[in-house]
Formats: C-alpha cells, structure tokens, sequence
C-alpha cells in the first residue's frame, strides 16, 4: 500500500493561519497591558490584621489629600533600625496615597556620602526622617518613632518593642507644612500654676515636646492685672492651679470666651497641709463661674479601687470609660487605651444653658467615689457615688470663627466657644504621660480639637500584633501525623493509582 504524503496548506489558509495567531497574541498582550494599567490605577489594598496595623487613618488620609504642595521624604534610618521596616510599609501607603509626595530610603552604611550629605544640609544630629517642602521641613527624630516596653529587660536583657507611633509623626509633621501660622496656646500664671519651664516629673516638659512636634505655639500668661486676653490667641489652658482667681480676671474669661475663645482649664483638688483634708481654696474661686456653663466640680477626691495601679497610692487610677461619642475622645476609645490621673476630682455637668451643648468625656468605673474626707478613705453617704465624671466640654452653638480673634466676633455675633474641664493636671504631666500612651494622645487631641485641626486627630500608636497558638500535647500529636504521615502518604497512594491505571 502506497503512502501519500499529505498535501501542502493552500497559501491562503495558511495566511489566514499565521494572521489569526498574531491577532490572538496581539490581543493578549493587550489584555494584560490593560489588566496592569487598571491594577496600577485602581489598585486596592486589604488589611486583615485585627490592629488595622497595614491601613491609614481616615485623618491621614484626609491631610494627603488636602496636600498644597509637593514634600519629599527622606528616609535616613539603618535597616537594622526597630523602626526601619514599619516605616518603610507606612510611607509606601503614603506615597500611594497622594501624588504629590515622594519617598526616597538612604542606608547611611552603603551611601555614606549621601548620608552625609543629608545630615549637612538638614543639620540632623542622628537618624531621622525629613519631610522636605523646600521652603519649610518638619524632621522626625527616629527615637520618637517607637514605643518600648522595658518591664521585662531584667529577665530578656533587653526592650521589647510595643507600640509603633510613625503615623502619628509623620501626620503631624505634614500637618505643620500645612498650615500658615502655629496656633498659640497661652498657658497662666500666677496662681501656683505648673510652669512651662518645669521638666521634672510633675512639669509638663513631655507636653510641651509633644505640642510642639503638633506645630503649637505655646506661651506664659500673667492673667492677673490684664484687661483682655491678648489678641490672636487660639486657646488659653490654666494648669494645675492652687490659689484663687480673681473676678476680673474671671470677667475677661467670660468675654473670651462669648467672643469665641477657647479655654482649658486642669483643676486638682486641693488639699490641706497634711493632705488629710480638702482646702478652703478647694474651689479655686472658679466653681460659680463654672456653674454659669453648666459645669460642676466637686470638692473631693476621686477614689476608684476597681482600677488601681501597681505601686501606686489609692489616689491613683486608670480611666478606660468615655460615655459621650465625642472627637476629643475617639482615638482613646476606639482603641480601647485607658487614661491614668493621679488625685484628680470629680467634674459633671449640671444645668446647661440652652444655647450650648455639653458632653461628658471620661468617668471613674461604677465602684469609685468622690471622698469628701481624703483622711478616711471609707465610702459613706457624703461621698459621690460612682461611675464619677472626671472630664466634660462644653461648646456653643454659635457660628462665630472660634479662633479667638475678638474683631471678628464683634461683628459676627456670639461665637462657637469651646471649654473643656479636666479634674485632673497630673496626667499631663511627665511621669504619667512617659507610662502610658493614651495620655499623650488625649491630650493632644483636646488641644487639636479646640482649635479645630480635626485633621489631626484619632491616630493612636499602633501596637504590634502577637498570634500565638497554644496546642496540647495530644493536638500537637495529630497535627504530626496529618502533616508529615497522612497527607504525604495520601499523595504517595494517589501516584500509584494513577500510575497502574495508565498502564493498563
């Protein structure tokens, strides 16, 4: 039987052919450049950690962008640097963010030239990160970058990282390239008040560190003998005072703040010699002006035996309850981070005039009590029962422009006033503002908040997530032989099947 070889494809089928082929890979190479187009543009990014620890904040995201101006980032830490990997993750999900910012990383071991460089023309002192403007910069220290927990050095021989607060610099610093002016922050004197100076445990050292990096203004005051506040001034804070106010100076406070002011005010009980019994000046001469905006303070001392700290006396404890769905208190209470305060009082809210809205901000647990005799410390009838009101605020329904700029006012009508009351200074201080994070943050995002950079708050410190999975020995032993003996043998089987089933 003869063989036929096959025929030769006509020339125009083969045309056909070879045009199909290359219209079929024209087309998949369309389809993928289009698939990395769309990726690039619309690419989204998921984060299934339990901490969001891979997603922005609705406030960071809202400073990119609102960015006016062009920033580039410099990045000058050792990739052995704690901070380096974090960092490195968070500025990419900036740089995603907005356009108009750029990220450069420099590894001061490998390009020790540019390493040098930068330092030289930013004058940097150590490793930090820089936020260049061109006409202005902010510069983040990497030492303010990340939290450690020294409680186990002893027994580790070394920190343990807990907590990561980039976001929180890095906002803040774009914030400050932002904005035109810093917000000035007066804070009194004159009547014991603690001092802007004061950098010992009971100053406020720390605050101003941290107010600062916020792009505040801050200021001493002598209200005493003044006619008015001054003009341009943000907001006034009265800092742990311990003598009494005067009525003029509580007449120009009124005026400040019916023309749109804002103030602050830090009040502690004020205790006897021995410490034993309330002052005479327990009220500070402050409690009827007070009373005129619906605000109440005890005379008393807020004990809370549910919430103790270790080491500490029965006038120290930790807040974690903030009843009122307000700004000043989100960051706190979304991420569940209590507040510490050292012999703080009691402040509520008592009758409100209509024209204004009060909030109260963080109460004691359900078993504190205000003590009236701080020299018995037994709950009885004259004492407060809890939950005890610790902080409230205060603002106006007004549409005036709340920066304190009275001229303004004068022709606007009455303006959104803003007062906040805590019964507590020594949170702000720097012994518990250096042991807990939500200090920091409460206090930061009060002032924010009071002089409407909402933009700034709500970015608490993001802490590190740790899974652990705990297995018993039976469990461990399961897992072993579904791992290593079942499913390998399983596999094994499945071969040979198929194996002999080709065959046949």
């Amino acid at each position: 039987m003869a063989l036929t070889r096959p025929r030769a494809l006509a020339p125009s089928r083969a045309f056909l052919r070879g045009t199909s082929s290359g219209v079929a890979i024209a087309l998949v190479a369309l389809l993928v450049v289009m698939v990395n187009f769309l990726g690039w543009k619309y690419h989204h990014r998921f984060d299934w950690t339990g901490e969001r620890l891979y997603s922005l904040s609705e406030k960071t995201e809202n400073v990119l962008a609102g960015l006016d101006r062009d920033v580039r980032v410099v990045v000058l830490l050792d990739p052995a640097d704690p901070a380096w990997e974090p960092t490195r993750e968070l500025l990419a999900r900036y740089d995603a963010a907005s356009p108009r910012l750029t990220v450069r990383h420099v590894d001061p071991g490998r390009n020790l030239l540019e390493a040098q460089q930068l330092v030289d023309r930013y004058a940097l002192a150590d490793a930090a990160v820089v936020f260049d403007a061109g006409d202005d910069r902010r510069v983040v220290a990497a030492a303010d970058l990340t939290e450690y927990d020294f409680s186990g050095l002893r027994q580790t021989g070394g920190a343990e990282v807990a907590g990561y607060r980039g976001e929180q610099r890095f906002t803040r610093a774009l914030l400050g390239l932002m904005e035109g002016e810093k917000p000035r922050v007066l804070f009194t004197t004159g009547h014991g008040e603690i001092s802007l100076d004061d950098t010992g445990q009971g100053g406020m050292g720390e605050a101003v560190r941290i107010l600062g990096d916020d792009n505040f203004e801050l200021e001493e005051w002598a209200s005493l003998g003044a006619s008015a506040v001054p003009p341009g001034t943000d907001l006034v804070v009265v800092a742990g005072p311990t003598s009494s106010f005067l009525a003029p100076e509580l007449g120009l406070f009124g005026d400040y703040l019916e023309a749109g002011g804002r103030m602050l005010f830090l009040l502690d009980p004020a205790l006897g010699g021995g410490g034993g019994e309330l002052a005479e000046t327990a009220s500070l001469g402050l409690a009827d002006w007070l009373t005129g905006y619906g605000v109440e303070i005890g005379d008393d001392v807020v004990v809370d035996p549910a919430n103790p700290l270790p080491f500490y006396g029965a006038g120290t404890q930790y807040a974690d309850r903030y009843p009122g769905q307000h700004p000043v208190t989100r960051s706190v209470r979304q991420a569940g981070v209590p507040v510490l305060m050292s012999l703080a009082r009691s402040v509520g809210l008592g009758e409100v005039p209509e024209d204004l809205d009060a909030t109260l901000l963080v109460e004691s647990s359900p078993e504190g009590w205000g003590e009236t005799d701080p020299g018995a410390l037994e709950r009885d009838a004259a004492d407060l029962p809890g939950p005890v009101p610790l902080a409230v605020v205060v603002e106006g329904r007004g549409g005036g422009n709340g920066n304190g700029d009275r001229g303004d006012a004068a022709d606007d009508g009455p303006g959104a006033l803003r007062l906040v009351v805590f019964g507590d200074s020594t949170f702000a201080t720097d012994q518990l503002l250096a042991a807990n994070a939500g200090n920091a943050a409460l206090l930061a995002d009060t002032l924010n908040w009071m002089v409407e950079r909402e933009a700034a708050l709500g970015i608490p410190p993001k802490r590190p997530e740790e899974v652990r999975l705990s297995l018993t020995r039976s469990q461990v032993r399961r897992a072993y032989l579904l791992v290593l003996v079942l499913l390998p043998g399983l596999g094994v089987l499945l071969g040979v099947v198929v194996h002999y089933r080709r065959r046949r």
